[in-house]
Order: structure tokens, then sequence, then C-alpha cells
């Protein structure tokens, strides 16, 4: 790894020197950040390049060790980190033992060793007691010296090597703890059992170096996903999920070809362990490295899908009801929309508070489909009123365009005038001008239907069982088959697929369309 030299940088305000360097490019998802930046903590320009030699020492050899990528420890080599652990937190300490809080929690008749029952103390049984027990022991078992000892070093270990450190540092820990006691108690005699951990030596060469292409951008798995998407054009919804997932997975295994079928297999474990829904670990998190490493292993980027086989025994969820409105909740939200809304409100907003839920029902289209209709998508056609529902506008099903035919009711109830007074050329439910600088993965007419499923809970319709917009699409199929309209018809206007590929020819006519939609019965409010 070449790297430039670097000089300290003067603060303009505070006049403290600071440390600066911009990442290479291939550690930035390990790094974190795109330019290194540390306070020197002086304004002597020659006290300044002292220290400023010290810390780019360090951060280089940081970055060193990250480029290697996941190592292996040895049982010696981890008792050895182990022993450095140990030092350093005696060192912290030595001079005022007192100030160690689990020396202080000692004092407090607090537990500082789970392990060695002779030497625990009794402790308060109060909440208040409780809780800090509880935190102490999660410091005691999960030590975060541990994770600060190496990221200090840029050390990256696989799951086998973390647990045996981990091990090794608790104990440790443990007979540090026991020493800063004796220290408190004026007992300074040196630690016997301090040289049990052998010196720290590290020559195992990574993968990656093993290769000969360390910090080749080709291979990193963020590099696969960004090929990937560019290659498939994911949609901005897709992206906005996924990016993010990508970019956890390259902190830990930035090489693609360093992923292993276990270490997917532990990533998931532990994704489940920290309270993420086993649904969105299977649909979300396992669906996005899954399918950008089977991209990459067709693309020559990895061997294999080390996803392959990998998934989430998800249980069935127990329904207690079916998935569309009950008559007397759809009733409820249609005659919710009657009602004026806040003169705070947009025309835009308020139309969508109007008229969403009602060609929700009468469509079975999404919601999203919906929201992002604008004024042109409303077209008559051989006397026949239409929306239009495009990929033009936003996100469509299948991502194919598709007309629907507008309820004789909408019309009655004055929806093509609500359309009329509508701005030319502009969405009909919300105004573009008042965006927040929102991105294509989260567009404004995804946060109408947002807000519109938010007033569907507040006005009472609060099952969670139920969704509060897709329900529609359930009750059009629901209320289509009862009218029997024509199954074609019906699956076109919902954007399903042809129930067979017979029907997937030839197209639907507006009076076909129209015909077909105006059986289904009026809702009575």
């Amino acid at each position: 790894m070449v790297l430039k030299m670097t000089q300290p940088f003067k603060h303009p305000v505070t006049g403290i020197y600071q440390f600066r360097k911009r990442v290479p490019k291939d550690l930035i998802p390990l790094v974190g950040k795109r330019k290194e930046k540390v306070t020197l903590g002086t304004r002597d320009p020659r006290e300044a390049k002292v220290i400023h030699a010290r810390v780019s020492a360090e951060v280089e050899a940081r970055w060193a060790q990250l480029a290697k990528g996941r190592i292996s420890l040895s049982f010696k080599q981890a008792l050895a980190m182990a022993g450095e652990i140990y030092r350093e937190y005696v060192a912290a300490h030595e001079d005022k033992p007192s100030k160690s809080k689990f020396v202080l929690g000692v004092l407090a008749k607090k537990h500082f060793n789970p392990y060695d029952k002779s030497v625990s103390v009794g402790f308060a049984d109060t909440d208040r007691a409780k809780v800090i027990k509880d935190a102490w022991m999660k410091e005691i078992l999960e030590p975060p010296e541990l994770d600060a000892y190496l990221s200090k070093r840029g050390i990256l270990l696989d799951t086998e090597s973390y647990d045996l450190l981990r091990n090794h540092v608790q104990q440790a820990l443990i007979q540090a703890r026991q020493l800063l006691m004796n220290f408190h108690l004026g007992d300074y005699t040196p630690d016997r059992k301090a040289d049990r951990f052998p010196k720290l030596e590290i020559t195992q060469p990574s993968a990656r170096e093993n290769r000969g292409d360390v910090g080749s951008e080709k291979f990193l798995i963020t590099t696969i996903f960004e090929d990937y998407a560019r290659e498939k054009e994911i949609s901005p919804a897709s992206y906005k999920r996924w990016k993010p997932i990508i970019a956890k997975v390259s902190v830990e295994v930035p090489d693609a070809r360093d992923l292993t079928k276990q270490w997917c297999i532990d990533w998931k474990d532990k994704l489940i362990k920290d309270g993420l829904a086993k649904n969105t670990v299977k649909d979300a998190y396992l669906a996005a490295l899954r399918t950008v490493c089977a991209w990459g292993a067709v693309n020559n980027r990895i061997p294999s899908n080390p996803l392959d086989g990998v998934t989430v025994a998800v249980p069935r969820r127990r329904k207690t009801r079916k998935p569309y409105f009950t008559g007397e909740e759809a009733i409820t939200i249609l005659r919710a929309t009657l009602v004026p809304q806040s003169d705070r409100m947009s025309d835009q907003i308020c139309g969508a508070f109007r008229w969403l839920p009602w060609l929700c029902a009468y469509s079975g289209a999404r919601v999203g489909e919906i929201a992002q209709l604008r004024k042109q998508d409303i077209q008559l056609h051989d006397g026949v009123w239409l929306m239009w529902i495009t990929p033009e506008a936003g996100s469509t099903k299948n991502g194919a365009p598709r007309f629907v035919a507008i309820h004789p009711h909408l019309v009655e109830q004055g929806f093509l005038d609500f359309v009329k007074r509508s701005k030319n050329d502009a969405p009909l439910f919300y105004d573009p001008a008042r965006s927040r600088g929102g991105q294509d993965g989260n567009p404004q007419y995804k946060k109408v239907g947002e807000r519109i499923a938010a007033w569907v809970r507040k006005i009472g319709v609060d099952d969670d069982q139920i969704q509060p917009n897709h329900a529609w699409r359930h009750g059009f199929k629901t209320r289509a088959r009862k009218v029997k309209m024509d199954v074609g018809a019906r699956d076109y206007m919902q954007g399903h697929v042809p129930a067979t590929e017979g029907e997937a020819y030839g197209e639907f006519e507006p009076d076909v369309l129209a015909h077909e939609i105006g059986k289904l019965e009026r809702f009575a409010t």
C-alpha cells in the first residue's frame, strides 16, 4: 500500500493541529469514512510534528492490517492478544485502582467475578441494584476492551477466532481486576501469573495477500453490488433498501471471495439474535446478499454463491381473519374521506384523503400506483374514462403499464371534476414543489400512501392483521369474483400475471374494461 506523506493541519479557528489523511478507496467501507481526522491536542508546531508522526504510523499500521482482510487466530495468538489487553487495562488503572468501576463495584457489594464464587460478595436486592448488576455483568461477558483493541489496530477476525479471543479476554480481565483490588488494598506485589501470556506474533498472510490482488476493487462486495444494480437497472426503492445491507456486510467482509457459507449462517443468526424480524432477515438481508452474490458468481467475481441453501425458518403466522376489510371497516374508511380536511393541507393532499381509498376500492390497484397518478393519466378513450397506470409516473406492478376503467360511482361523486381542477401535467395527489429533497428510493407518492395508511389506523381501522392500504386489493379480488367479473380483465386491471399463456394475447378494449368494472356493487355510505 503506497501512502503519501502528510503534514500537520492547523485548524483555522482553534489553531490546534490535526492529523488528516484521505482513506484509500478500497478501505472506505472498513474504516467507515473517507478521511481520517485526529486532533493532535497542541498549538505548538514542533510538538505537533512529533505527535503527527506517531499518529500517522498508527493509522497506516491499522490500514495495512485492514487490507489483509479477515484472519484466523491460533489458541496461542488469542491468548497473547488477551495478554496485551490485560496489560493495557492494568496500566490504565494502576495509579488510581479505586477509580476502576469494577473495584468500586466490589466495594459496593458487587459480584466482580462471575466465575469464581470464592471472591463473590453480597449484593443489595433492589431494582436499581439489579439494573447496575446486569449492566456490569454484560461488560464482563462482552468486554468493550476487546472491540476497542481490535478497532484500534484494524484487526478483523473470523467468527471462531473472535469467540476464542473473547473467552481469553474475559479471563484476562478477571485477573486484572483481582490485581487492581490488591493495589487498592495497598498490595502492589507483581502479578506472578502475568507471565502466562505469550508474546504476540501474527505472521499469517490473508487470503487476499496469497491471491496477489490486495486492494483490487473488482472483488469488493460493494463494487459487485453497484455493478449488479447498474446492469440490472434495479428500482430506486430496491437500491435504497439493499445498499445499507451490503455496506454492513462489507464492513466485516470487504472482499466477496472471503465470504463463506458458515459466515453467512453466523451473520443470519446474529441478525435474528439482535431482534430483527425473521421475515426481514429472510426477505431483505438474505435476499439482497444472495442476489448480489448470484450475479457475482455468474460474472466470475466469486467462485460460487455462499448463500445457496442459507435461509430462515419463519414460523407460519397465525391468521385470525381474512386479508380484506370487513364491510364495516370499508364503510368507516370511505365515510371518513367525505369529512373535509384541514385548511393547512395542500389541495393535492386533501385530494389524496378524499379519493385514494375510493380509487383503490374500485380498481384493486396498489396505493402507490394511485398516488402517483398525473392529470394526463386520466384519459377518455372511445367514450370511456380510464386511468393509465404507467411506469412513466412511478412504480407499477411488474413494471408494465395498464389501463383501469373508472367506476361510474367515482364519476358521480365528482372525481373527474377534481381532475379537471388539477394543474396540467402535474401529479394529482402531491405537489413536487413541496418536496424536501427526498431520494428516488422514497418518492413523494410513496409518502402519500404512508400518510393514508397512518390515517386509516387513526380513524379506528387498526387491526394489525390487516394492511391499511393493501387490503383494498384483496377486497377488490373478492368482490370481483362474487360478481363473476371476467378473470382476464380482473387480473389485467390489477397488474397480475395472466392465468395462462393464451390470456396474455391481445388487449382489453375500453368498453370491455368499463363493462367489467361496472359489475362491482357500489359502496353505500
